[in-house]
């Protein structure tokens, strides 16, 4: 008998009948430019970069600023990819006497990607895996992180988003690299213009939403802070009937946060948590992430003493806080930060190296997206920076600016418009062994890149 073909009035639950060729064109309502040798063949995977697909997968030709995915279709086939989802007609690639790469033709491949992760949304739900997703202007991937921890400490199988897979492109992908055996998914949601949330809470429909902190983000698009918490609070309106928001309490909060007037949810406030006691991360903001973890282990019904004892084991997420060499003597302790700044996250990364042994360095580089208040805010954490540490070294034409007033005042700061390697090198000639580094930046900036000087100067690290 022939396969059964699926059913377009069926609900899409069943994960096998999900990952097949001829479910992909229904959810998609693409057409076939080269139909698959076997509609109902198993799908291994999904991806979006042809260097990494693997045999049996499907891939997603996206047209970004730089590529377009529908260049690479050779090496698509090429991979042993199972079909290739496009919006244009396409020539089909060489099969150079292999099978055909199936072409199912789209409207639109983000929309199509979007509409597949929807779809596999629900497969998850009726699966059982619960979806944690988590928004907020600071803390979203550190929180993200430890919420797989705790979780999997706990002995829970699940994944969560990818470095920071937390927009159009990443929300999708990581609900489409869940697997319907989870117990959990963790998902990052990130924002930098109105209505971004909105648009990706309605994909991943929360059990469970984080919203780790308002502050002074993209300030250029969201105007204010009112502004900044309207649109973090938008994620609030897609929460699972019957599930959990977990916010900050309202005293730890600058504005007010917009809650539905009737939420089919449970509002749950969290603020520091006795049981992370023994986080190993430093500064009060990292307490905070834990306590957020805390709180959505407890919806999992961990016990009290799992959570407790999963804290002293947690790590860091790369470049946010990451503490590099502080038990090597031969160099400095360098407090990696460099991965995205605000003036808040600013606030609170000073505070940890106001914290750390003298002498202290603070490089900071510009803060992208501020908007109007760019100015003052780059004066005002330039001012508290120099109060902080010992010598700045402050990067980028905002900073340049605004340390203007602190050199005239002879405080301990040079300021300089752009990066340079030259640059790298002398900030690395200055540091002594044991001074402690602050390296904080808007992702624009870079700064990771005064690493490779560093381990010129001191030594590759692990050498």
């Amino acid at each position: 008998m022939p396969d059964p073909q699926p059913d377009p009035c069926e609900p899409m639950t069943d994960p096998a009948r999900f990952w097949t060729p001829a479910a992909f064109a229904e959810i998609t309502r693409g057409h076939w430019l080269v139909p698959p040798g076997d509609a109902n063949a198993a799908v291994t995977g999904l991806g979006i970069d042809s260097r990494a697909l693997h045999s049996g997968e499907a891939f997603v030709a996206i047209a970004g600023e730089r590529f377009d995915g529908h260049d690479f279709l050779d090496q698509v086939r090429a991979s042993g990819a199972r079909l290739a989802i496009v919006e244009r007609d396409v020539t089909p690639p060489d099969a150079a006497g292999t099978a055909a790469l199936a072409l199912l033709r789209v409207d639109s491949t983000i929309a199509a990607l979007q509409a597949l992760a929807v779809a596999w949304r629900d497969v998850l739900r009726g699966a059982g895996c619960r979806v944690v997703s988590v928004c907020g202007s600071n803390g979203k991937t550190t929180t993200r992180h430890l919420i797989h921890h705790v979780l999997s400490h706990a002995g829970l199988t699940g994944t969560q988003s990818p470095k920071s897979f937390n927009n159009h492109l990443g929300v999708p992908l990581t609900l489409l690299g869940a697997r319907a055996a989870h117990d959990f998914l963790v998902a990052e949601i990130g924002t930098n213009h109105p209505g971004e949330i909105a648009e990706l809470a309605a994909i991943v429909r929360p059990d469970i939403a984080v919203l780790t902190s308002i502050g002074e983000e993209h300030l250029e698009f969201f105007r204010d802070l009112t502004g900044v918490a309207r649109e973090e609070s938008a994620v609030l309106e897609h929460v699972a009937d019957g599930g959990t928001a977990i916010l900050l309490t309202v005293e730890r909060l600058p504005v007010a946060l917009t809650l539905p007037q009737a939420p089919a949810f449970a509002i749950e406030r969290f603020d520091l948590d006795p049981v992370t006691a023994d986080l190993p991360l430093p500064g009060e903001h990292n307490r905070l992430n834990a306590s957020a973890a805390s709180a959505v282990a407890r919806r999992f019904g961990i016990a009290e003493d799992i959570i407790r004892g999963a804290w002293p084991a947690a790590g860091h997420a790369p470049m946010r806080g990451e503490v590099l060499h502080a038990e090597d003597t031969s160099r400095p302790t360098v407090i990696n930060d460099a991965y995205n700044a605000n003036p808040t996250s600013m606030r609170a990364a000073l505070a940890v190296l106001g914290a750390s042994p003298a002498p202290r360095v603070a490089v900071l580089g510009d803060m992208l997206e501020l908007g109007a208040v760019t100015p003052s805010a780059h004066r005002d954490i330039a001012a508290l920076a120099a109060d902080t540490a010992e010598r700045c070294v402050l990067i980028g034409p905002h900073f340049a600016a605004a340390a203007a007033q602190l050199m005239l005042d002879g405080r301990a700061v040079s300021a300089h418009p752009e990066w340079s390697d030259a640059l790298a090198a002398e900030i690395a000639a200055g540091l002594a062994a044991d001074a402690t580094l602050l390296i904080k930046g808007s992702r624009g900036m870079a700064l990771e890149r005064l690493l490779p000087a560093l381990d010129a100067r001191f030594g590759a690290a692990g050498a």
